[in-house]
């Protein structure tokens, strides 16, 4: 899911916010390979648990809080903060995937 709004709070000064939230589920069904009779000795790996390593559950927040100013007709100075918030709803093969982030920008724009 994702949404924009925008609002011109003047001829020059305007705020726009971002948003999107993100859910990815994943997992395999059991994993079935039979051995031949004759293998190499250290091809006896077990594939029993690849079904709780597969199983996947993440969720994103990322909202973008933004202002941009205009100079004059060809430049504009703009500023914005964004904040990321992923849960990791199944943490397991690489650890608990928990975290929030936080980016800070701002720059100058020049049409020429």
């Amino acid at each position: 899911m994702f949404f924009n709004t925008s609002i011109n709070a003047s001829e020059r000064f305007r705020f726009y916010m971002d948003g999107s939230l993100t859910e990815s589920n994943a997992s395999h069904e059991e994993f079935v390979f039979e051995m031949p009779e004759e293998h190499p000795a250290n091809a006896d790996v077990s594939f029993d648990n690849m079904p709780g390593y597969s199983d996947l559950d993440y969720r994103m927040l990322s909202l973008t809080y933004g202002a941009s100013f205009q100079i004059d007709r060809d430049s504009r100075l703009y500023g914005s903060i964004t904040v990321m918030d992923l849960d990791d709803g199944q943490p397991y093969v690489y650890g608990d995937l928990d975290g929030k982030l936080t980016i800070y920008s701002a720059g100058m724009t020049v049409d020429f």
